[in-house]
């Protein structure tokens, strides 16, 4: 126990505090007593969650559940208010150690003391199924050893099996090291996932870790629980078949708390009470009892007073009136707990698993559904589209793009039309039915370089445009026009720059083509030999006229090549926008460059939101998604992603109107340019999907999608559907109210980029490990 803190009340309820005994998910847990001297554990909710209807709500679902549990080895509930100013909750004080505490002070536990768990815990496990509930977080932590026995406490992520409100938002809540394999996927739960718990438990408790090794982020512990085989050599041979049928994967081959309590009886009664823990531990026990009586033990050290606070329990004058911020919403738990994006798929889709099964989002009966503006409304569907027709394609794609759709994805193309998969060394055209029209091509189609953003090809007028390295070294570079009838090259444009390092397709504005580049665009030979050479380099634009085959005008945008750059090309007027930076994301400017005077700049200025954002900005290049017009413009306005989605007037720069805090990553506008739609991936859990008004900003609709650590989104449209990608899952949403229509998995794209998606004519093109893949927009 520690002492209290400044900030901490002396009084909750008729409870007096004498000292903090941790933090939960939730809040801070309390020993408290009361007048007549009774001893509990106090559990108050933060004061900046109390303010926030879902967190209350999940605090009330907390105090239900565990008023529901009743057992011999449970931490009965003694008293709650959970309408107060400051939500709390009192259970009886159990004096003793966490398991997590006692193994750490003392290692692994002896052969009889495991035996003797295994059949506390499972006894407290089959009262809390017997009241319809499942523990979800049964871990080290949440193991108490006391004198008579193990206890098993903190139900705050509880959930009655037939749903509540909460579960509607799709958030799955547990500790990585010890979830199932279904949980880690998101997955529907049974009391089986409980008993992998405890098999996990059990395991920790013999050998002083985790079954599943230590190490790595979140998305690589749940790996090894889903994939891997535990580790038991720790175990006792008497119990080790046992713990190995508690970590079955398949929920379905798990025991039930009621045999594991059998198999213990079986092998003979475990050490009674009182001596089943090692002696150590015991000791701790009875050392930490002391505080149940008014006055400490002979001995003991008084327990230091509390400091002076005021009178009254009540919120921090500072409490923000906004409520929890993105991150608690998100995450839900602190300490180690995380809250995994739920609804059916999570984690399974990055593991590959293409029969997970979802939940669909469903809501519990009586339940009030979420408001379409809400970012954490569950958009994700259990419905999986079919697969119209796959083709082989020779490598894994970095674009695909149809007849009628510029640099990136949509377009006008019908059913039949022409759509090209794009490699890093090879182009192919497939028809409407999935035959080959033409190549595989040997183009040498070039990737954006790390400093510039922007498409390797893009389609008008019936041609295919592509930034192909060419020469020696392959530092020249050329823009070829290839026929989307025949494949053949029709024209070709060398840059005006004799060596380059890397050539991008941005979109088309007016009939002219912007291309930009990275490029060393003068190099001179002073009058003197034994000088050096001197060399101008930098990010330069070109505007190609595919009418007259030639370059309209060149400028080179910035004069150092230890800089990155990315050019926007909206879908109508006469300004561009260029946003710049450092490589390391410092040092972010824009202006807008006038299309009639050669690109000069009309207006520059610093770039609005976040200046330490330098992760999303160091990640650009290759991965970034497109800055065509429907990604880059809506209603005559840019649209600049940084910290949040600004929305700015090409003449002057001005913000005229900014989106909620929310980092998107990549925006689509409709057709008729009045609705932006925009996703954002959020702490690795979520990727939330907004749509907006464009004019004014106001939110249309929002909701969530769940998504793994490590993958890009992207978002397009087209036939009045709105396509998410949240790494290789692709989901289909109604673009009017956000509402799932079916999702697909997808693969086979390169490693670490956005995953290639083009839309339109009633379709949806993607890739997996079978090639090019075409979808119906209905999904049948």
């Amino acid at each position: 126990m520690e002492q209290l803190e400044p900030s901490d009340p002396p009084r909750i309820g008729p409870y007096t505090l004498l000292g903090r005994l941790g933090a939960g998910g939730m809040g801070a847990v309390y020993l408290g007593r009361s007048a007549g001297g009774r001893t509990v554990a106090v559990k108050v909710i933060r004061p900046e969650l109390a303010g926030d209807t879902g967190f209350r709500d999940r605090f009330r679902v907390e105090v239900a559940a565990a008023r529901a549990v009743s057992g011999a080895f449970t931490a009965p509930v003694v008293d709650a208010d959970p309408d107060a100013q400051v939500p709390w909750l009192a259970t009886a004080f159990v004096p003793g150690a966490s398991l997590g505490e006692a193994v750490a002070a003392g290692g692994p536990l002896p052969p009889g003391t495991l035996r003797a768990l295994t059949a506390g815990v499972a006894e407290s496990l089959a009262a809390i199924h017997a009241a319809g509930l499942t523990h979800r977080d049964l871990k080290p932590g949440n193991v108490l050893l006391a004198l008579d026995g193990p206890y098993v406490i903190d139900f705050g992520i509880a959930r009655a099996a037939d749903g509540t409100a909460l579960t509607a938002t799709g958030m799955v809540l547990g500790t990585p090291e010890y979830m199932s394999p279904e949980q880690a996927m998101a997955r529907p739960l049974s009391p089986a996932s409980d008993v992998f718990s405890l098999g996990a438990t059990l395991a920790f408790a013999a050998r002083g870790s985790g079954p599943f090794g230590g190490g790595g982020d979140v998305s690589e512990v749940l790996r090894r629980v889903v994939r891997d085989e535990p580790d038991l050599s720790a175990v006792p041979d008497d119990l080790r078949l046992m713990v190995a049928a508690c970590l079955a994967k398949d929920p379905a081959d798990r025991p039930t708390p009621r045999q594991l309590v059998a198999f213990v009886e079986r092998g003979g009664p475990p050490p009674m009470a009182g001596a089943w823990l090692p002696p150590a531990v015991t000791a701790a026990i009875e050392e930490a009892a002391a505080v149940l009586t008014p006055y400490a033990a002979p001995g003991t050290p008084p327990l230091p007073a509390p400091p002076a606070q005021p009178p009254a329990v009540g919120p921090p004058a500072t409490t923000p009136a906004s409520g929890p911020g993105r991150r608690a919403l998100v995450l839900g738990l602190t300490g180690g707990a995380v809250a995994l994006a739920g609804g059916g798929v999570g984690l399974g889709l990055w593991l590959g698993g293409g029969s997970s099964k979802a939940s669909g989002g469903a809501k519990s009966s009586g339940s009030a559904s979420p408001s379409v503006t809400d970012p954490l409304r569950p958009l994700d569907t259990a419905v999986l589209a079919k697969e119209l027709w796959s083709a082989p394609v020779t490598e894994p794609l970095t674009q695909i793009v149809g007849a009628g759709g510029a640099a990136g994805a949509g377009g006008g193309a019908g059913a039949g039309g022409t759509v090209v998969a794009i490699g890093g060394k090879h182009l192919s055209a497939f028809d409407g039915a999935g035959r080959r029209a033409w190549g595989p091509l040997d183009n040498a189609s070039a990737q954006p370089g790390p400093n510039l953003t922007g498409a390797p090809a893009a389609i008008a007028d019936g041609l295919l445009f592509t930034a192909a390295a060419t020469g020696e070294g392959a530092l020249r570079y050329e823009l070829r026009a290839v026929s989307l009838a025949t494949g053949k090259i029709a024209w070709t444009v060398p840059s005006p720059d004799k060596l380059m390092f890397s050539m991008a397709l941005v979109g088309v504005l007016d009939g002219l083509l912007y291309v930009t580049g990275q490029t060393s665009a003068t190099v001179a030979t002073p009058d003197d030999p034994k000088s050096p050479l001197t060399i101008k380099s930098g990010l330069a634009l070109w505007a190609v006229d595919p009418a007259t085959r030639s370059i309209r005008w060149r400028t080179l945008i910035t004069d150092t090549s230890y800089g990155q750059g990315k050019l926007y090309v909206p879908s109508s007027g006469k300004r561009l926008l260029w946003a710049s930076s450092n490589t390391d994301g410092s040092a972010r400017t824009m202006a807008g460059l006038d299309t009639t005077a050669r690109g000069k700049a009309v207006w520059d200025q610093p770039s609005p939101g976040d200046g330490d954002a330098k992760a999303s900005v160091m990640t650009e290049g290759s991965l970034a998604p497109w800055r065509d017009g429907r990604h880059s413009s809506a209603a005559g306005r840019f649209l600049y992603l940084s910290d949040r989605l600004y929305v700015l007037d090409p003449d002057t720069g001005q913000i005229a109107w900014k989106s909620p805090a929310v980092p998107f990553q990549s925006v689509v506008t409709s057709p008729d340019g009045r609705t932006v739609y925009g996703a954002a991936p959020d702490y690795k859990l979520h990727a939330f999907v907004y749509a907006f008004d464009a004019g004014s900003g106001s939110v249309r609709w929002a909701g969530s999608l769940p998504m793994t650590a490590g993958v890009n989104v992207g978002i397009e449209y087209a036939d009045d559907t709105v396509y998410v990608t949240t790494g290789p899952m692709l989901w289909a949403l109604d673009a009017k109210d956000g509402r799932p229509r079916w999702r697909y998995e997808l693969g086979g794209s390169v490693i670490g980029t956005l995953t290639p998606v083009w839309a339109g004519g009633g379709r949806v093109y993607g890739t997996t490990t079978k090639g090019l893949v075409a979808l119906s927009a209905s999904g049948k």
